[in-house]
């Protein structure tokens, strides 16, 4: 098993590193000096509602009880974030920190069992969800091609409830008897996990010169424009976004007015008539292209099974910008997980598409494939387990200010020793200052 999965990291390694290499000499863009187009600076602060839903799975072990619970549990609530995209030519860092509170339900089974008896029963629960967390990422680079990766994420989440139990136990004596609990219960409950590493290659956010693109094409229907001439549009319109002052009101006007001066006077194109809309809705999360490798070691922790646990990991990412309608996707992530009572290891792969019909809206979908085998030991593990996860995501600008982002997915597993089978989806509608 040890050849094995020493064999798995060699060959995934020259795989990715023959990738990238193709990747780099066969796109253009990787090759050209353009790096103001590639900067993104945004700032948001979101406050709106969401709603979510997903399968979950707790247990907590001692040596004298083992306590698991499943469920589906639905929620909704307030929500406020504020993140940081700071994307440029020497970094790419992202900040998110957000709070979640609101009320949540739950479906689904308990068991309880030590020495002494046995409880098996099903479970649902309504209460109160808030939780905290941050989630912080860095790549330094030190030349075009070579960086180093550090990312941070940490939560807290406390629930507070009212849980029905019903059910039956078993004595000692494996006698059984109706089972039924009803009380307030409260779970405080929190996580940190760091990744640290090495990577090469570069993932370029290609926003504003998606928006030179669209203007271009769409307003001067008919005349092909070169790679030059959209990215010189592109660093006008960079430099215009960077000049914004997030406390301030932004003058959509004015823009637009520089945009159709500098396509006047700088292109020597003819006056478009943009509409507003077209400026003041190009602004998507960050849309990339290129490709990355990166390795190293990481760890997780969390206040309850499996608690603590480390290991190796090795991810390769390549985007591509196709046109300003189509982005493809692809990632493949190989992990090592040391845990106390066994390891584990995952290989997750990711193929997806992403659909911009217009400024406004962007549709993905793809399909995750994640086999992963439980190791007792270098010459004892249980069989590859296949899991495969369909997906789609929505994200529409209704205007300048709101947001829709939706996303949903169905987890179809080989037993659930890796992830609880079954849907997870997400909504949220929320206001956007940037």
């Amino acid at each position: 098993m040890k050849k094995l999965i020493t064999a798995t990291f060699f060959l995934l390694f020259i795989f990715c590193g023959n990738f990238y290499g193709v990747a780099s000499n066969n796109d253009g863009s990787q090759n050209k000096d353009t790096s103001k187009v590639y900067f993104f600076i945004k700032k948001e602060l979101n406050t709106g509602v969401y709603f979510s839903g997903s399968n979950e799975r707790e247990e907590i072990r001692t040596d004298e009880s083992k306590q698991n619970e499943e469920r589906f549990t639905g929620s909704a609530g307030f929500q406020f974030e504020n993140r940081i995209w700071n994307y440029l030519s020497y970094k790419q860092e992202f900040i998110d920190l957000t709070l979640d509170i609101g009320p949540f339900f739950g479906v689904g089974s308990w068991s309880d069992s030590t020495s002494l008896q046995m409880v098996d029963g099903d479970q649902t629960t309504v209460g109160l969800r808030s939780k905290l967390a941050v989630d912080y990422s860095s790549r330094f680079y030190y030349d075009d091609r070579n960086y180093t990766l550090v990312k941070v994420n940490a939560w807290v989440r406390d629930d507070l409830f009212h849980q029905s139990i019903d059910g039956a136990t078993q004595d000692s004596s494996e006698n059984w008897s109706d089972f039924d609990e009803k009380g307030l219960d409260n779970k405080f409950r929190y996580g940190f996990s760091a990744n640290a590493g090495w990577g090469m290659g570069k993932l370029n956010p290609m926003n504003h010169y998606m928006v030179a693109d669209y203007l271009l094409n769409k307003y001067y229907k008919g005349r092909l424009f070169s790679d030059e001439e959209i990215e010189r549009l592109a660093n006008k319109i960079t430099e215009l976004k960077l000049q914004r002052d997030p406390s301030l009101e932004k003058n959509y006007d004015a823009e637009l007015s520089e945009i159709v001066d500098f396509l006047r006077t700088s292109m020597f194109l003819a006056n478009p008539e943009i509409p507003q809309t077209d400026w003041e809705l190009g602004e998507f999360m960050p849309r990339l292209s290129g490709s990355r490798l990166e390795l190293g070691p990481f760890f997780n922790y969390y206040n309850r099974e499996p608690d603590f646990y480390y290991g190796g990991f090795m991810q390769y990412d390549r985007a591509k910008y196709v046109n300003t309608s189509w982005n493809s996707n692809f990632s493949i992530n190989l992990s090592y997980n040391h845990y106390k009572h066994h390891d584990w290891a995952t290989l997750e792969s990711n193929i997806g598409w992403t659909y911009y019909p217009n400024l406004k809206s962007q549709f993905g979908f793809g399909l995750k494939y994640i086999p992963g085998v439980v190791i007792y030991d270098w010459d004892e593990f249980d069989p590859v387990k296949h899991n495969f996860i369909p997906y789609i995501e929505y994200y529409r600008q209704v205007n300048s200010k709101t947001r829709v982002n939706f996303s949903f997915a169905w987890k179809i597993g080989d037993g659930e020793e890796f992830m609880m089978t079954g849907p997870e989806f997400s909504l949220a509608i929320y206001k956007s200052r940037y």
